[in-house]
């Protein structure tokens, strides 16, 4: 029986080159199974680029990037005559505007729930088992035993034990799986580079964002919400770890903290917002999928984001906050009131995926 790595082989080496695509926010999970899958084509005689939705804005994955050498391309603006189909890593939606329509997806590989998309991967690995897509993309190597030079091979171990500490909170929800690709890839990664990217120092304006997240608490019932205002896209992570610490520090069922980016170089604004909880008991990917689709969730935290390009050019920058402050607060106290109603229909989901794979063996 072909395990999955097999099929994800066979797939890929019908193409060449391709285009490995992360769409949305580049995390280090997503940077790292891109990169594994790129040295996984590159054994394979198969060229490949990695392309990012948005540049990176944390301190510490631009130290990722640096010091593994990550070839990361950042933009949409790709000569698409150049490749025969792209790959989506770690994001539920393998549907990629203004490429879905042009070449196929090839593969698409994620540890998220999986959501109904236009275009369908003729390889797809979604396992929610795994508490990162860089554990999936290990366990193939794994399997695939490839013979990588040395230099490859810590790289790539370096890369994706970095992305599986991340997406598993530093080991806090670490799965079985995780655990087997750790074991794994533990004896090739450098020690002194991943000490160094986890040393990363956070921006100035990353630390004084949790400072105003905290004067601008708003709780209602066991839920707490903190608008940040306008942030430079040059800091857009800052959010997702204000959150993260929000939720450490205080006594709250679920935490969101959210703000206006402001992409002066593409001309973008957007709301984002992270939601951060610690009871496993609530189902954040299916919070959010029910506020929007672009945007989504996993255990104890998750993000989305809303697109306000028409309003950039408003005249008055401060009424534009107080609006959409006030609309997303509603929107968020809504979700709170609704939660019972998503708690039910999360645990038919539940009952549902588990009858799933009982018939349903998972091989890499």
């Amino acid at each position: 029986m072909k395990t999955n790595a097999d099929l994800f082989i066979e797939t890929v080496t019908k193409y060449n080159p391709l285009v490995i695509y992360i769409p949305g926010s580049p995390d280090p999970d997503a940077i790292a199974s891109a990169f594994a899958i790129k040295i996984i084509l590159k054994y394979h005689s198969i060229e490949a680029d990695i392309f990012t939705d948005k540049g990176l804005s944390l301190q510490q994955n631009k130290a990722f990037k640096k010091r593994l050498k990550i070839p990361l391309k950042v933009g949409k603006d790709i000569s698409l005559d150049k490749y025969q189909a792209y790959i989506v890593t770690d994001f539920q939606n393998n549907w990629v505007e203004q490429i879905g329509d042009k070449i196929p997806c090839a593969a698409h590989l994620d540890h998220h729930q999986a959501t109904k998309t236009p275009v369908k991967a003729e390889f797809s690995l979604i396992s929610m088992d795994a508490g990162s897509t860089s554990t999936l993309v290990a366990l193939m190597i794994k399997v695939l035993n490839i013979d990588l030079s040395e230099k490859e091979m810590k790289a790539v171990s370096t890369a994706l034990t970095f992305g599986i500490q991340t997406d598993t909170d530093k080991y806090d929800n670490i799965t079985d799986l995780d655990f087997e690709a750790l074991s794994y890839l533990s004896p090739y990664v450098d020690r002194d580079i991943l000490q160094g990217i986890n040393s990363t120092p956070l921006y100035p304006q990353t630390v004084e964002l949790y400072d105003r997240a905290i004067e601008n608490e708003i709780v209602y019932k066991d839920w707490a919400f903190y608008g940040l205002g306008y942030i430079d896209a040059n800091y857009r992570d800052s959010i997702a770890v204000t959150a993260d610490k929000v939720l450490k520090n205080l006594e709250h069922k679920v935490v969101a903290v959210f703000a206006v980016i402001e992409n002066h170089k593409k001309q973008e604004t957007y709301l984002d917002v992270s939601l951060r909880t610690r009871n496993s008991n609530v189902d954040l990917n299916r919070i959010i999928k029910n506020i929007t689709p672009n945007g989504g969730g996993r255990k104890h935290k998750g993000a989305y984001q809303v697109k306000l390009n028409y309003l950039k050019n408003t005249p008055d920058k401060d009424l534009l906050w107080q609006v959409v402050e006030a609309a997303t607060l509603e929107t968020l106290r809504k979700s709170r009131d609704n939660l019972y109603l998503t708690g039910i229909q999360g645990i038919y989901s539940s009952v549902r995926d588990k009858l799933r794979s009982i018939f349903t063996k998972e091989g890499f």
